[in-house]
Order: structure tokens, then C-alpha cells, then sequence
């Protein structure tokens, strides 16, 4: 794959990618993240993917919802891992730069590759948690898969 992210080789984004992916494309998680990147509806919002993002209670669980925005719709999000990637590139491309200005803080020793997969799984305060040693073992074993990879 082509990298999107200065001074990463074609190769290192290929493997972070390919580590980064988690499910099938079609799968929605338990906490409501979609797809094989399974992004949450909270940064497909801050991305502009989907819309009007509201808390709601699914059993025991309560998660973020969301509208995709026309013409875009869940079920074609879910059915083409080609919008999955292309979403999941921008959503690195963007925490990279933000990263670079110093805007999350220090990454407490994660490589860049690391500390994008920790802002991807966990979101900017996620980021300051790990560096405080509060970490879930789903999100240590992807940083483990992908910390060094550049």
C-alpha cells in the first residue's frame, strides 16, 4: 500500500496497516465500532463520516450511535473494506499531524506507529491513560503488534 504518512516507507505502512486490522469488514462490535479497522462512531464524527452522535443503551452496554452522512450508509461503510481503508487513512493522516505538533503530549516511549495505534483504539485521552500505565490487554497486544514498525 502506498503510504499516507511522511517519511514512512510504502513497506512499514503496509505492515502497520495490516496489524491494525482487527475483524471482518462487515462487523460491528459489542461497544458499536464498525468495521475491520472497527472505528467508533466518535472519531467517524470527528472525521465528518457520521452525524448527530448521541449515547444509547444496548443491554447492559452504553455506547455511542450515529447516522452516516448521505449518500453514505452503515451498510455500504460495512460492505467495502475500499471506504474502511480510505476512512482509516485519514483518521491516522490526522492524529500523525496533530501528533507531530506535540498536540497529545509525550507518547511515553511508544514508537509513532504505537502511539497511533493507542490514539486509534483509545482517542487522545486514551493516550494520556497509557502513558499513565492504565491500559485494557486488547489494546497492549495491538500496540505490541505495532510499536517499532516505524
Amino acid at each position: 500500500l502506498p503510504s499516507v504518512l511522511p517519511e514512512v516507507s510504502d513497506e512499514a505502512w503496509t505492515q502497520f496497516v495490516r496489524a491494525m486490522v482487527i475483524a471482518a469488514p462487515s462487523v460491528v462490535s459489542p461497544s458499536n465500532a464498525v468495521g475491520m479497522f472497527e472505528l467508533t462512531p466518535r472519531r467517524l464524527g470527528d472525521l465528518g463520516v457520521v452525524q448527530k452522535l448521541a449515547r444509547s443503551k444496548r443491554g447492559p452496554r452504553t455506547v455511542w450511535v450515529a447516522i452516516f452522512v448521505p449518500p453514505l450508509t452503515c451498510a455500504q461503510f460495512l460492505n467495502s473494506p475500499g471506504i474502511q481503508y480510505g476512512v482509516f487513512s485519514r483518521s491516522m493522516r490526522d492524529y500523525d499531524t496533530r501528533a507531530q505538533t506535540g498536540a497529545f503530549g509525550d507518547p511515553g516511549g511508544l514508537s509513532r506507529s504505537g502511539a497511533l495505534a493507542v490514539l486509534h483504539r483509545c482517542g487522545p485521552s486514551g493516550l494520556s491513560s497509557w502513558t499513565q500505565g492504565e491500559r485494557f490487554p486488547a489494546t497492549e497486544q495491538l500496540v505490541e503488534r505495532v510499536d517499532g514498525v516505524f
